[in-house]
């Protein structure tokens, strides 16, 4: 009796340890964590979506990418894009979508011969009469930050995400082709200004208005976009680098800095350099981004996001002829 109860004993361990081995759930790997940004950008026929995935030192990936298909979490015998540079976030914008759809996107990463998939989101495209979500005619994004505002998805100027826009000198309302004090709208010589003054020794003959933010007059957004399109101030600046995960990607071949959302939203800022005089200047390498907010202890100087691949810092300023880019937003209210 003893001998049965052993060798039932062993029996159940044995299984036990064949359901440890082969019991494991597919396409699961607790050292990868695979992350699926909630699509963007929908259209009639396309959508922006993406993956990160959280590598323990010493592993490698193959690939890292997203799959699709109108049925709930697809994998990659379904339709995928991929790219073999998993050591930095995979953006990209899946195409050929039918109008009025549900469909399902899931990041992906494999390894060996191993899957590892992030959690199923889905969205619907656009159908024929409705278009894309906007305000104004314009897109924009909820990244979920503490005071509601709403981020537009391109420059002022650009048709994509990726496209550098227009530049535009602080509080002027139109590019131009040359950007110096010579051609600046609100001065008469170098640190004579004549709007946008605290400090009478930098005013032409002592002008002072005591304007620290720009009028929506002299707002390219507003001016621009209409509606209650806005530039950003130097605090909305500094909220979206401290509300999300923020880092350097390329997407659709173009290097800029993306923000990720704590509700899984993101948001590209590509590197469209800067404009001095008649050249365009580090783009493909930095990106500067006027805020709405002047420098008042130094008025020909206004704040501005600034950043090159390794490095971000919106206490930056720039001289008010310089040609920036310019990101819009929305009030909370317009959520």
């Amino acid at each position: 009796m003893q001998k049965l109860t052993k060798s039932i004993a062993a029996i159940m361990l044995t299984v036990v340890a064949i359901c440890a081995a082969g019991c494991k759930p597919e396409n699961v790997d607790s050292d990868v964590r695979v992350t699926t940004y909630t699509p963007q950008d929908i259209t009639r026929n396309s959508a922006l979506c993406g993956a990160d995935v959280v590598v323990p030192q010493g592993l490698s990936l193959n690939f890292l990418g997203v799959c699709w298909s109108t049925e709930r979490n697809p994998t990659v015998e379904d339709a995928y894009l991929f790219t073999t540079n998993w050591s930095e976030p995979y953006v990209c914008t899946i195409t050929g979508l039918d109008p009025g759809t549900n469909y399902h996107v899931r990041a992906y990463a494999q390894r060996g011969l191993e899957y590892i998939y992030g959690d199923d989101r889905a969205f619907t495209t656009k159908d024929s009469s409705s278009g894309v979500v906007n305000a104004n005619g314009h897109a924009y994004v909820d990244l979920g930050l503490p005071s509601g505002t709403l981020w537009a998805t391109c420059n002022i100027g650009a048709n994509a995400p990726e496209d550098y826009g227009y530049y535009f000198s602080w509080g002027e309302t139109e590019p131009k082709d040359t950007y110096h004090w010579s051609t600046y709208k609100w001065c008469n010589g170098y640190e004579q200004l004549t709007k946008y003054c605290s400090i009478s020794r930098y005013g032409y003959n002592g002008f002072t208005d005591d304007l620290t933010v720009l009028l929506f007059e002299d707002d390219a957004a507003a001016a621009n976009w209409g509606g209650d399109w806005r530039m950003p101030t130097r605090e909305e600046w500094n909220e979206l680098r401290e509300y999300t995960t923020n880092r350097w990607i390329t997407q659709n071949g173009v290097g800029g800095w993306l923000f990720i959302g704590l509700n899984g939203a993101t948001l590209f800022l590509p590197a469209a350099g800067y404009r001095y005089v008649i050249s365009l200047n580090d783009d493909g390498r930095c990106g500067d981004y006027w805020s709405s907010s002047l420098q008042a202890e130094s008025p020909s100087i206004a704040w501005c996001l600034h950043f090159y691949s390794s490095y971000f810092n919106i206490g930056i300023r720039h001289d008010r002829d310089c040609g920036l880019s310019v990101r819009a937003v929305l009030p909370a209210s317009k959520n």
